[in-house]
């Protein structure tokens, strides 16, 4: 859901990018790119995250 977001997020702010010019085309340049990294930066942490049940399997044979 959280991905899904970030990418609406930066798909409006490239509209806006498109549409403006001067300071407003530059934030939303500028957000839009900031947007992008916390959408690369969630993914690489969802894939890092062992999931509970094999992190209980890990424990377990300790």
């Amino acid at each position: 859901m959280v991905k899904l977001v970030l990418i609406a997020a930066v798909a409006l702010q490239i509209g806006i990018a498109i549409s403006s010019e001067g300071l407003a085309r530059s934030l939303a340049e500028l957000t839009a790119f900031l947007i992008a990294i916390a959408l690369v930066v969630t993914y690489k942490n969802s894939k890092l995250e062992p999931s509970s049940s094999q992190h209980d399997e890990k424990t377990t044979n300790i």
